[in-house]
């Protein structure tokens, strides 16, 4: 009515219904809608931090549904806890266990938990692993090391290969235990051992006559991996890996106990010319240079190739293999190279100048050159390269170095340089390129850089599940880096 005037405490309570409806419309506009692509796009960017994403899939049912299969995409157990929580989960063929690409087993430990090996192997049972195996059915990496090796035996071996159709990445690292080699050496046997003859041509060379293999056992198998696998059996096992194995584009032997027999079998009675894109041979002892040359000279597609290793003068790559290597059909696709302890000079030098002009990664460890500019010529033709390993070059000084570092071009490439612990002692910081002495069995002066860690960059183990250096478990980190 006209005439009438309102308290000022009348005044607040009657205007205080606007004042909620007006807090609850704010509310309901304070969170946006989010399309579901831009999350998943948001969500892959934390693909590295776990802690962050099992936090997102709290949140709401919607990030639950989108975090749920990145989470379980590749699931590494280290510890018997979380294996005994996992094999709980795992109890059936659920759609979960379908969501599992890579079971990653390899940086399984119980060093400080005051567990026994014997209490490891009650936990890590080779019926329980069958049983996660055949639930995993989409299931396309596996990794294990020489921790969980009782766990492996003919039964789970024969799991992998028949009944995981899907498995495409098979990573054995560091098993060397008599179990684990006659239970592959069982698993050859039942695919069918490979047979051969060997005879001498009329020049008095070995030559080798190998069996057919009609009905392979692996034709899923893209990456296989025995890296410092020396109990495994050339002629009986690795033979017929290879030979069931026709699809394969990485292959890891470092360490193993192969012979030129296994580079000839790759070279002539498989498909690794034509597809293979990454070959590791590191500290294999047995292989002739000659066998080397004659294997990668057929190899069509090779990116990477590891032939690093100990050797001295009389078995070190000739440098008439190395130019064999070198003008290969893949040397220009090139892209990491590790040729330490071949017999480098700087004829070879300049082949790789000339041919391989994709590389980023190159390892010349004691090589035989004995003037260091030939070294700073050859670095300024390659501008794209990004790592280089001199260790052991004895032509290499402090001086000459501080030289050869600032003779690079402003932006050249190169980032970091492996070389002998001596060296790197007498190095100081040059033109933001420094030292660190937190590393352990390898040396490196890098430039300083807020990225990827100089210890992380040129492993010496393939990196099957293309994991990363970071994401990878610590004893394949040591096998990597740090030996």
């Amino acid at each position: 009515m006209p005439g009438i005037v309102l308290s000022a405490s009348q005044q607040v309570f009657n205007y205080q219904p606007q004042i909620q409806q007006q807090q609850i419309v704010l509310k309901k506009s304070s969170v946006p809608y989010i399309p579901p692509e831009v999350v998943r796009i948001i969500l892959a960017l934390l693909i590295d931090d776990r802690k962050t994403l099992t936090a997102c899939a709290l949140v709401n049912h919607t990030f639950n549904l989108h975090v749920t299969p990145i989470l379980y995409h590749n699931v590494s157990l280290l510890y018997p806890l979380t294996f005994n929580l996992f094999a709980n989960t795992i109890n059936d063929e659920s759609q979960r266990s379908r969501l599992i690409r890579h079971l990653d087993l390899s940086g399984f430990s119980t060093i400080g938990l005051q567990k026994s090996d014997a209490a490891t192997q009650n936990v890590v049972t080779p019926d329980v692993l069958m049983k996660i195996l055949r639930f995993c059915t989409m299931l396309e990496a596996f990794s294990i090391s020489e921790t969980l090796e009782s766990s492996i035996n003919f039964e789970v071996l024969k799991v992998l290969a028949f009944e995981c159709k899907n498995l495409k990445i098979l990573d054995f690292c560091g098993l060397s235990g008599k179990s684990f080699g006659s239970a592959i050496a069982s698993l050859a046997k039942d695919m069918g051992i490979v047979k051969f003859i060997q005879y001498y041509d009329d020049e008095g060379e070995p030559k080798y006559l190998f069996q057919n293999v009609n009905n392979v056992s692996l034709p899923h198998l893209k990456r296989l991996s025995l890296h410092e696998c020396p109990i495994i059996s050339e002629h009986s096992t690795i033979l017929t890996l290879l030979a069931n194995s026709p699809n394969l584009t990485h292959l890891d032997l470092g360490g193993c106990s192969i012979s030129d027999l296994t580079l000839n079998f790759l070279a002539t009675k498989t498909q690794a010319p034509q597809k293979l894109t990454h070959l590791l041979l590191a500290k294999c002892k047995n292989i002739s240079s000659e066998a080397i040359a004659n294997l990668v000279a057929v190899c069509e597609q090779l990116e990477v190739l590891n032939l690093y290793g100990d050797r001295d003068i009389a078995t070190a790559i000739s440098e008439y293999d190395l130019d064999t290597i070198l003008t290969s059909p893949s040397a220009k696709k090139f892209k990491s190279l590790d040729i330490g302890s071949s017999y480098i000079t700087p004829h070879t030098l300049y082949t790789i100048q000339e041919n391989c002009t994709s590389l980023t990664h190159l390892g010349i460890a004691k090589a035989r050159i004995r003037i260091s500019d030939n070294i700073a010529d050859f670095l300024k033709t390659m501008p794209n390269l990004q790592y280089i390993d001199l260790t052991g070059i004895t032509c290499l000084t402090p001086l000459n170095m501080a030289c050869l570092i600032n003779s690079l071009q402003k932006d050249h490439s190169l980032r970091v340089i492996e070389m002998s612990q001596y060296l790197l002692e007498k190095l100081v910081t040059i033109d933001g390129w420094m030292t660190k002495d937190n590393y352990k069995r390898r040396w490196y002066y890098a430039k300083q850089t807020t990225g990827e860690r100089p210890d992380r960059v040129h492993p010496r183990k393939l990196d099957m599940a293309e994991t990363g250096s970071e994401r990878m478990s610590k004893l394949f980190q040591y096998y990597s880096f740090d030996v």
